[in-house]
């Protein structure tokens, strides 16, 4: 019988438990740098939208995004 097999078996489990753990704070990390990247986005478009309208309703013309 081999029972190295057996040992490394369990070594192996909590290596992929480890990997797993791993990538799943990568993909929370890339989740929360989105949403931050996406909200910075939105803020962004809404002060530009602003600054046209605001130009826009001086010299009476509109553009459209």
């Amino acid at each position: 019988m081999n029972f190295s097999f057996k040992f490394g078996n369990h070594k192996q489990n909590e290596q992929f438990n480890e990997a797993a753990k791993v990538l799943t704070e990568a993909a929370e990390a890339y989740k929360k740098a989105m949403q931050e990247s996406a909200s910075q986005y939105n803020e962004h478009r809404k002060k530009a939208e602003e600054q046209i309208n605001r130009g826009a309703r001086l010299t009476r013309h509109q553009i459209n995004l």
